[in-house]
């Protein structure tokens, strides 16, 4: 064998040893991609689609990845400079075959990315009501599952008015004619938010339910989500509003049909009672997002008298008193004003003494204090 002959042969071993290390790599990280799961869990159907596409990217970047590192390391071993060895490289003239195998591989790529997005969003935003079995584009069988919505989904969507504004939710509850400042939805329904800003460009965002839609004024966007998992959330304003952005959020609270039309029936109650017993008055200023008071004391049973002056210009607040801090079940919900304005709160204490939870229903998180009946 002659030395032509004897060193196309080592390139062919060369090339083996290279491309098997290149599958072993790229194989190995496309397989990790797929089947591990780096994201944080789902809690909606829309979430599970855009995991199932992330997946998807983090695959192919891993193919690219571990070919360009295989060659890398090949060139860098087998091509590397003996010392003192201060000749050119041989030059390289152009290959046209391999120029087009290395265009049209990322292109083929891209197009296909770009029709499996286009079905991803079209799932998202138009189908997502329906409960058909529909299996996603590139499943690739039990390798990435085809996140369909569950069979016990409701095909009737829940509608939901958000209203965002410096720096709180407002959600209105349009088929039963209520308004609230915490986000209830049922498990394995469709809901359709429907959004808007009264101020500057919000954004909602529930970090687990996955897509955002910004709320810009003069603009009513609507966003689809179907949860799949009952649990307690949090709505987060993903767009920088001002100086309390990241104080403007709402809690969120996905329970099962039966628990939301419960709720649904207790929002729809007064809870105003006949007052009796003595008399307690107090004065309470909201300011700057805070309260002046974070504790109140009041006799048990008596008629409690809340001289409330909202100052904050253009925000609005109010007073409302619960069992305890998860605000499920309200002693007490006082009208929302906006300031600056003054409004005064007559309701019955609660009987029996202990320690209750007061808060602004519109600023939950920021505006909270100790109702205390001894």
């Amino acid at each position: 064998m002659n030395t032509k002959s004897r060193r196309r042969l080592q390139d062919w071993h060369h090339m083996l040893a290279m491309c098997l290390v290149m599958a072993l790599i790229s194989g190995g990280l496309a397989f990790i991609f797929l089947r591990i799961d780096f994201i944080p869990h789902p809690a909606s159907v829309e979430r599970g689609l855009i995991d199932n596409f992330m997946k998807m990217l983090f695959a192919i970047a891993a193919v690219f990845f571990g070919v360009i590192i295989t060659v890398l390391a090949y060139a860098i071993i087998f091509f590397r400079q003996p010392p003192g060895d201060d000749t050119d490289a041989r030059p390289i003239t152009g290959n046209p075959p391999l120029e087009i195998v290395w265009t049209v591989i990322p292109l083929a790529i891209v197009i296909a990315l770009g029709i499996y997005g286009a079905v991803v969003l079209d799932k998202m935003t138009v189908q997502s009501t329906k409960t058909t079995t529909q299996q996603s584009m590139f499943s690739l069988g039990a390798v990435i599952p085809a996140n369909i919505p569950p069979s016990g989904v409701n095909q009737a969507a829940l509608e939901i008015n958000v209203t965002a504004s410096r720096f709180a939710w407002e959600f209105e509850y349009p088929s039963y004619g209520i308004t609230a400042y915490i986000l209830k939805v049922p498990v394995n329904q469709t809901i359709v938010f429907n959004i808007k800003s009264k101020d500057v460009v919000h954004s909602f965002w529930v970090q687990p339910w996955g897509p955002k839609q910004d709320a810009v004024p003069g603009l009513s966007p609507d966003l689809r989500i179907t949860p799949t998992e009952i649990g307690q959330y949090l709505v987060e304003c993903s767009q920088l509003c001002g100086f309390d952005h990241s104080d403007m959020t709402a809690p969120v609270q996905v329970v099962s049909s039966a628990d939301f039309e419960a709720w649904v029936k207790q929002q729809k109650t007064s809870t105003t009672t006949t007052p009796t017993g003595s008399h307690t008055m107090v004065d309470l200023v909201a300011h700057n997002l805070t309260f002046d008071k974070s504790s109140i004391n009041v006799p048990p049973g008596s008629l409690v008298e809340i001289n409330f002056n909202n100052q904050d210009n253009n925000i609005s607040h109010n007073f409302a008193v619960y069992t305890d801090s998860s605000a499920t079940i309200p002693i007490f919900v006082g009208q929302i004003i906006s300031g600056p304005k003054t409004i005064t709160y007559t309701f019955t204490a609660p009987t029996m003494p202990g320690k209750y939870y007061f808060r602004c229903d519109v600023h939950p998180t920021m505006m909270v204090g100790t109702f205390t009946v001894q």
